[in-house]
Order: structure tokens, then C-alpha cells, then sequence
């Protein structure tokens, strides 16, 4: 059972992780309310566009990293004790991370544009 919760709460991260590489590769090129990071701010002109889908990539992906070493860490401490309950808060502050990584973002945007 361990092992399971263990690849579950990593899950989380390791995905935010890998979309961040894939929007990076591959951004979202159009502006649209459909796909990609969609802010007033990033929606006010191509040039901020393309700044936000490349800046909110390079965070989700650093991000999402730190968080999966973090998670694992975590557990892996917990392993003998109640790493159930435990796991329900990582992924509570992993979901609280992924909600943040909007916040340097939007900063980033209204100082450059």
C-alpha cells in the first residue's frame, strides 16, 4: 500500500513538471481563452502572450521538480508512521503550489509590460 500512495503523491508534481516541458517545447502559439496560460494581462497583446506561456512553462517545470523531490522526501520520513494522512497534506500543499505559480508570473508580466 505504501508504495502506491508514494506514486501517487508524486504523480501531481511529476505531471506539472512534464506539461511545463511540453508547453515549453510546444506553446501555445494563438491567443484564446481555450488552451494555454490565459491572464488579462498575458491576453493584452502576441508579445505578452508569448512571454507568459514561455515564463509559466520554465516555472511549472522547475517547479513541479522541487515539489516531487519534496513529496518524496516527506513520505518516504512518514513510511512507518501515518504516511496516509500525510500524503492527503502534501497533496493539499502540492495543489496550493500549482494555484501560486500564478502569482510570479502575473508580477513578471506587469513589470515588463
Amino acid at each position: 500500500m505504501f508504495f502506491f500512495i508514494f506514486c501517487m503523491t508524486i504523480l501531481t508534481p511529476v505531471s506539472i513538471s512534464v506539461v511545463g516541458m511540453v508547453m515549453r517545447k510546444h506553446p501555445v502559439r494563438d491567443r484564446n481563452w481555450g488552451m494555454g496560460y490565459r491572464s488579462g494581462r498575458s491576453m493584452k497583446s502576441q508579445e505578452a502572450w508569448d512571454f507568459a506561456q514561455t515564463y509559466f512553462a520554465g516555472i511549472w517545470m522547475k517547479w513541479g521538480a522541487v515539489i516531487a523531490v519534496i513529496s518524496a522526501v516527506v513520505i518516504l520520513v512518514f513510511r512507518g508512521g501515518d504516511y496516509e494522512t500525510v500524503s492527503e497534506w502534501v497533496v493539499g500543499a502540492q495543489i496550493v503550489c500549482l494555484c501560486l505559480s500564478v502569482v510570479p508570473v502575473e508580477v513578471a508580466l506587469a513589470r515588463r509590460f
